[in-house]
């Protein structure tokens, strides 16, 4: 896990990445990557995600997954800026 640390706002958030699940050596996940709400939209998010990339990279894996939830607009345009391609749709209806 890493904090996002800033040189001026310190601490602005934090990234957690790992190997995935799927015993794939070459295959990483991000589990979880927080930018505190007072500094959101100030390229924090972007930073973080390149951060994961080289570090998973640096450490052999070939792909980075993630899961986002279908109504967090801000982090979809985010990932899909980057490159990375939506791989499933989960759907439910409230009844």
């Amino acid at each position: 896990m890493f904090d996002l640390v800033h040189d001026t706002d310190g601490t602005v958030g934090y990234l957690w990445i790992g190997r995935d699940s799927s015993g794939d050596d070459t295959s990483w996940w991000v589990w979880d990557v927080v930018v505190e709400p007072e500094y959101r939209g100030k390229s924090y998010g972007r930073a973080a995600m390149r951060l994961a990339e080289d570090h998973a990279r640096a450490a052999g894996a070939r792909t980075l997954g993630l899961s986002v939830f279908g109504h967090n607009e801000a982090a979809r345009g985010l990932y899909e800026s980057a490159g990375y391609e939506t791989t499933t749709v989960k759907m439910r209806k409230q009844l």
